[in-house]
């Protein structure tokens, strides 16, 4: 009673403290699960439901720097079923043109470095700090690359200590705006949008999957004052159908559902705050106890932007909801330019 009582009051509040006002367009932070696992796949990363003016384009910039260790089962190297030890650096740019007055293409471009963990002594003192799980990093602490998949019922493995690097799969993409239906007296912007991605390379298994796929998804927004802030919360839900990939020794789902949700709040004029939080269900089909392959992945995002005219300069972290379906930590550095 006393949950239910506190949402209702929480609700009321948000209801009668909120007044839309005409849509913000701002992009969220184009943050990606960084788990070799399920990197390889694409996955539907966050989208405004606005759309680029015809005769327009932007210009965008981020580098991600993650790190994460699994062992499991924890602590069995010598006969483990999965392994990742790692320091992962994602460079992507990516391109978006008008075409009309509501519908956009997009092109995206990454480049991948895996190596050593060398921030590993430091996520270590973070996580004790904080209090936040790191039973393996407690264990298995050091800082070499390690990753490694091996299915026990077939005696299938891919390992490797040499680190991967190379450039990753290209993305293409379209979205489209649909409308500004009413609900609950509050205009809501939807538009929908198709991507495909490319393979890159079909020998470079913690960076490409080898195969195309393509995802199909739904975006919406709304932009209003909360609390005298301007604010913009949005959804994106999707699913993607993934190409059959040789670097996993363990089955794969062939269609994942993948989206997320988040607000922006501006703190000044110059500065918005983000906060967002990145859902995908699992991309493998595996016993339940298999961590790591066979839970929903959520990834909670926190940044920071600062806007200067044409350009918008952001910083951000990401910290793993669900541990093991995602990377322990990253860091984003963003920057975007619209002309």
């Amino acid at each position: 009673m006393k949950k239910i009582s506190l949402y209702q009051f929480l609700f009321c509040l948000l209801w009668n403290c909120f007044y839309v006002h005409a849509f913000t367009c701002n992009e969220p932070f184009q943050h990606r699960n960084q788990q070799p696992m399920a990197a390889i796949f694409l996955e539907l990363t966050p989208l405004s439901a606005c759309t680029v003016d015809a005769g327009s384009y932007q210009v965008n910039s981020i580098l991600q720097a993650s790190n994460t260790i699994l062992v499991f089962p924890q602590g069995d190297l010598p006969d483990a079923q999965i392994i990742l030890d790692h320091e992962r650096y994602e460079q992507t740019v990516s391109f978006r043109a008008g075409l009309d007055a509501k519908t956009d293409l997009g092109l995206v471009l990454r480049y991948v470095n895996e190596g050593p963990g060398n921030m590993d002594k430091i996520l270590f003192r973070y996580h004790k700090f904080t209090g936040l799980s790191f039973d393996t990093r407690q264990t298995h602490q050091h800082t070499g690359y390690h990753y490694r998949l091996y299915n026990h019922n077939t005696d299938q493995i891919i390992e490797t200590t040499a680190p991967q690097r190379g450039f990753g799969d290209v993305v293409i993409g379209i979205r489209q705006q649909l409308g500004t239906p009413v609900i609950f007296n509050f205009p809501i912007l939807w538009s929908w949008r198709f991507e495909y991605k490319k393979a890159s390379h079909p020998e470079l298994p913690t960076i490409s999957s080898g195969n195309s796929d393509a995802g199909l998804g739904l975006m919406s927004s709304v932009s209003g004052t909360l609390f005298t802030h301007p604010v913009e919360f949005w959804l994106n839900i999707g699913a993607v159908r993934t190409g059959k990939t040789r670097h996993s020794v363990y089955p794969q789902k062939p269609v994942f559902l993948s989206g997320g949700s988040g607000m922006l709040a501006e703190i000044t004029e110059k500065w918005d705050a983000a906060v967002q939080i990145l859902s995908a269900s699992a991309r493998y089909e595996v016993h339940e106890k298999i961590r790591g392959l066979n839970q929903r992945q959520s990834i909670l995002v926190f940044g920071l932007r600062h806007i200067t005219n044409s350009h918008r300069f952001s910083m951000g972290f990401t910290e793993d909801l669900d541990y093991y379906a995602s990377e322990d930590f990253s860091i984003l550095l963003e920057w975007q330019y619209s002309g």
